[in-house]
Parts: structure tokens; sequence; C-alpha cells
């Protein structure tokens, strides 16, 4: 439950004897844990929130490369050798 006790019983069928037991969780954390948690999780909240920007942000440029280099093998050929050169050198600079 929401106290971290689990109440199990189990009943044999058979001999119709049932056992039961109660089990206590103690490894729970302190009030002092839990604020410096808390704590924690505020003072990195900023720092997370960049790195996910940036991690969706490459994300999104890797799926466009994908689709900018599929999109120039199959139509490459209607392209004048300029513009495919200039498409492919922004592709490395991704």
């Amino acid at each position: 439950d929401a106290n971290g006790i689990l109440h199990v019983s189990a009943k044999d069928k058979a001999t119709g004897k049932e056992n039961k037991i109660t089990i206590k969780a103690n490894s729970g954390l302190s009030e002092a844990e839990i604020q410096k948690m808390e704590e924690d999780a505020a003072k990195y909240a900023d720092e997370d929130r960049k790195l996910r920007e940036t991690v969706d942000a490459r994300n999104a440029a890797d799926g466009m490369v994908h689709s900018v280099k599929k999109s120039l093998a199959e139509h490459g050929d209607k392209l004048d050798a300029d513009e495919k050169a200039k498409i492919e050198a922004a592709i490395k600079e991704v």
C-alpha cells in the first residue's frame, strides 16, 4: 500500500490451510534525503532542459539529413552538378 506495507495470503486448496504474512518496508528515504533529492532536481532542471533541447535539435537535424540524402539519391540526377555539390556540402556541415 501507500505506506510500503505488503499483505500476502495463500490458501492450500486441497487442505484448506491458509497462511498470511505482512511485509513492511524499512528502506524508505528519510525526509532529509527526499528534500535533498528535490533540491538537486530543481538545481539541475535548467541544465537538463538545455541538454534535452540539444538532443531534440540533433535528432531533428539527423532526420532532415536522412530525408535530403534520400531525395538526392532519388532525384540527384535532375540537378546540375553545382547545385548537387552545394547540397552535399551542406549535409557534411550538419
